[in-house]
């Protein structure tokens, strides 16, 4: 019996631990993003709803419990940009071992950073691309193919309008993206967004704005005309 209770106090123990050192290192991230926004003109909320459903399709609108932290906000080469941590919650109810129905709740976190481009534009996506997406891109007829066979290998291109998305992925835009193969990013409204799977840090943040930047530079004026 004494056994149990010391083990209980050490279990007690290592999760209180865990929890504030998680805590201290939220805070320091914190302090770290608002002595950056200070430094550079930018702002920096620690939470706003407003943004939460800022953007259609995935992640936003999935689960619950949804929440927009670490806003940042401000101009980057001369274009407004957000980037946020995007989270919610999804629940499920489950069967254990001894036929007990339980819960469990679980969240997902996502950074989100998205370029103001000035235009309202239609919709497309260029993610990474694999054998999978490939394969089923094909039989939906939703992946674009373009005139360069290594840019097809290496990304899948959905739009509905194919016209936009020919003229945005030109010959030298598909050579700049070539150099990036691991991103993915999509037109949503008038945003270009980046949408990865932790955190964003503020290293990954200037990285993704120098990087989209340069692709909306590229992009040429006649497909904002259209």
């Amino acid at each position: 019996m004494a056994l149990v209770i010391v083990l209980a106090v050490v279990a007690f123990g290592i999760v209180g631990l865990v929890g504030y050192l998680g805590y201290q290192q939220a805070k320091k991230r914190r302090e770290a993003f608002a002595a950056a926004a200070a430094s550079r003109g930018w702002t920096y909320t620690r939470s706003d709803p407003g943004y939460i459903d800022m953007f259609d399709g995935a992640p936003f609108g999935t689960g619950h419990s949804r929440s927009a932290e670490n806003v940042l906000s401000g101009t980057h080469d001369g274009r407004a940009f957000v980037a946020f941590d995007y989270e919610y919650a999804t629940t499920e109810r489950y069967t254990d071992s001894e036929g007990n129905s339980r819960t469990r709740t679980e969240r997902h976190t996502f950074s989100v950073v998205a370029l103001a481009l000035g235009h309202v534009v239609p919709a497309l996506s260029v993610s990474p691309e694999g054998f999978f997406s490939r394969v089923v891109g094909r039989i939906l007829d939703n992946d674009i193919d373009l005139e360069s066979e290594q840019f097809n290998r290496a990304f899948k291109v959905s739009s509905p309008d194919r016209k936009f998305a020919t003229d945005v992925l030109h010959p030298l835009m598909m050579e700049y993206l070539l150099t990036m193969p691991d991103l993915a990013w999509s037109f949503r409204q008038s945003y270009l967004v980046t949408i990865g799977d932790a955190p964003h840090s503020l290293a990954g943040l200037d990285a993704t704005l120098a990087a989209i930047d340069g692709i909306v530079d590229r992009v040429p004026p006649f497909a904002w005309d259209r």
